[in-house]
């Protein structure tokens, strides 16, 4: 299982895509299989899920990869999470899940195996049967679980479809700019600095 998680992590592909506000909530989706070769990463996740109960990586419904250090990003999670609460109590339907967190695994199955680097690059999200969804879709598909997929009719119209995604595709550019003043290359460089000093610190400790 280790060394599968280890091939699986070396073979981690970039996306270049984040996510905006409700315009950019467009229909365009693709949900894709997450390791390579793409068969051998839906049997490890087939293999996770099926040995949880029932067959699921988690009990929510999704699970949101989100960057709790950017301003936009929160007033769409606080907004999401409230109505969840609101509407699904102690059983809620979405799960959050911080990239910024010192305890955030790339290496857990819920979280697909995306890096800090993909996950700044692209809004991510898992089902529970693992299955990954980057971008617009995830946006979709959280306001769906909370009865708000009405708000993306319109993007069935082809024309606001691709206003949608233009607009996406621009905010997902310039996101961490526009939002914590660096690039997405910039944040990743410190992450590894963070993560590379804590690893030092656990190896005095022990």
């Amino acid at each position: 299982g280790k060394r599968l998680v280890r091939l699986i992590l070396e073979d981690k592909m970039r996306s270049l895509i984040s996510f905006t506000i409700v315009l950019s909530h467009g229909s365009r989706a693709f949900t894709h299989d997450i390791l390579t070769p793409a068969r051998s990463r839906m049997m490890l996740l087939r293999s996770v899920a099926s040995s949880s109960s029932p067959g699921r990586l988690f009990p929510e419904e999704l699970n949101i990869l989100y960057d709790s250090k950017c301003n936009v990003c929160n007033l769409e999670i606080n907004f999401l999470r409230r109505r969840d609460q609101k509407l699904n109590g102690d059983q809620p339907k979405l799960k959050f899940t911080d990239l910024e967190s010192p305890q955030y695994s790339d290496q857990d199955p819920a979280n697909a195996f995306v890096d800090y680097e993909k996950g700044m690059k692209a809004m991510h999200a898992v089902k529970p049967d693992g299955k990954l969804m980057v971008g617009v879709p995830v946006f979709s598909e959280a306001y769906k679980q909370v009865n708000l997929g009405w708000l993306f009719a319109i993007t069935r119209v082809p024309v606001f479809n691709w206003l949608a995604d233009r607009g996406y595709d621009l905010f997902a550019k310039y996101r961490t700019i526009i939002t914590r003043g660096k690039s997405v290359e910039n944040l990743v460089e410190v992450y590894r600095e963070k993560r590379s000093l804590m690893e030092k610190q656990g190896d005095r400790a022990n």
